[in-house]
């Protein structure tokens, strides 16, 4: 019988919409939904506010280590996996730079890049590893921190785009993603999906082949973050007096 921390799936099988993947979803909608709902109390007991997010991500940083861990002794692709170049693995490192500084600039990022993780949670990729195994609670949780954490700093923090915010993810964006395409094309590897879709189903499936490919997934990034930014709720107007004081 396979461990919990094997390179094989264990006696529970994951598939994509199943009883395990809706039960999934539904735990991670609760947990933003019960966020939202006691803002207000958890923004007014201190001690809570600083302790919850700092256990969330001393447990999702823990994952994160021992997955490389993981991915190593059983010979999964250690490298590939080892360095940050795609959403879901830049989250976990923004989220350290977002608790450390409560940086604005760091918020809005990670605003955006934490669509990854919700992708990832709403369209798993990862294999058919179900909750008797490692890798279920790595994925699972990880990318639902991410996505928790958006809805944390929105609802509990009251943290708001500034109306440079999408202007100011493109300056990031563009070179993070022409240096993730250079490094696809000399790798021969397929970070951020630059290449093509995953190998299970996802809605990137239908952007068609290369060269289209390529130029499809960036104008619906650009339409997602876009309509992020549209949604997303922020910083009010000053008035044009006292911002030209």
């Amino acid at each position: 019988m396979p461990g919990f921390f094997s390179d094989q799936p264990g006696r529970w099988i994951f598939t994509e919409f199943g009883p395990i993947h809706l039960v999934v979803i539904a735990v991670v909608a609760v947990a933003i939904a019960l966020t939202v709902t006691f803002r207000r109390r958890l923004r007014a007991r201190a001690g809570v506010r600083r302790a919850v997010p700092l256990v969330c991500l001393g447990v999702a940083m823990v994952l994160e280590v021992a997955y490389h861990v993981w991915t190593y002794v059983n010979d999964l692709d250690f490298w590939f996996n080892f360095w940050p170049l795609e959403l879901c693995s830049i989250s976990p490192w923004l989220s350290v730079a977002l608790l450390s500084t409560h940086s604005r600039a760091v918020f809005e990022i990670f605003y955006f890049v934490s669509i990854g993780g919700l992708m990832a949670v709403l369209f798993p990729s990862f294999g058919p590893y179900g909750p008797d195994h490692f890798r279920f609670w790595h994925f699972f949780v990880v990318h639902a921190y991410a996505v928790w954490l958006n809805a944390w700093f929105l609802s509990v923090e009251g943290y708001r785009l500034r109306r440079t915010a999408f202007l100011r993810l493109l300056a990031f964006a563009v070179p993070f993603a022409a240096l993730v395409r250079l490094i696809d094309w000399r790798f021969d590897v397929n970070y951020m999906y630059l290449r093509g879709p995953s190998a299970t189903a996802s809605p990137l499936d239908v952007l068609g082949s290369p060269p289209w490919y390529f130029v499809n997934l960036l104008l619906l990034a650009l339409a997602i973050f876009f309509l992020m930014y549209l949604v997303a709720p922020k910083e009010p107007r000053r008035p044009k007096a006292m911002a030209a004081t």
